[in-house]
């Protein structure tokens, strides 16, 4: 006759450990990887128009734009949120404003890593008043 070997206490703590241990783990990378989606997510910017302040206001063909000011800052700011995402970059320059009218594009540049690389930079939508719009735009990592 075979006997089967009773679990001991000792494993049964052990065993509960390693559940623990593994389970832990997984929860710390589930959290991660929602920390890394939500600020991936921030290439997605929203800007409204405002014609107050006049340093920062700008027309393009006679329609309201985003000031290059704004989409440099913006992008220098979120281009890089997470050592993961993307490359450290500096010095961002956009030669244009940005025309607040869906599909309008542009391209930035930065430097990164000594070389200079191209952001391209685009109108996702725009909406409310055509004189002070709220305009959702986009740039690419």
């Amino acid at each position: 006759m075979t006997t089967i070997p009773i679990p001991t206490q000792e494993y049964e703590m052990q065993r509960g450990f390693l559940v623990g241990a593994v389970g832990g783990v997984a929860a710390m990378a589930a959290v991660g990887g929602l920390v890394t989606w939500l600020a991936a997510a921030k290439d997605v910017q929203h800007t409204t128009i405002d014609t107050m302040p006049r340093a920062l206001y700008v027309k393009v063909d006679g329609r309201p734009a985003i000031a290059k000011t704004i989409l440099q800052a913006r992008i220098e700011g979120w281009y890089h949120p997470l050592p993961w995402l993307g490359r450290d970059i500096g010095d961002v320059s956009c030669p244009a404003p940005l025309k607040a009218v869906a599909g309008a594009t542009g391209t930035c540049t930065a430097r990164a890593d000594g070389d200079r690389i191209s952001i391209p930079v685009r109108v996702i939508k725009v909406e409310g008043d055509p004189a002070t719009p709220r305009v959702t735009w986009k740039f690419e990592r």
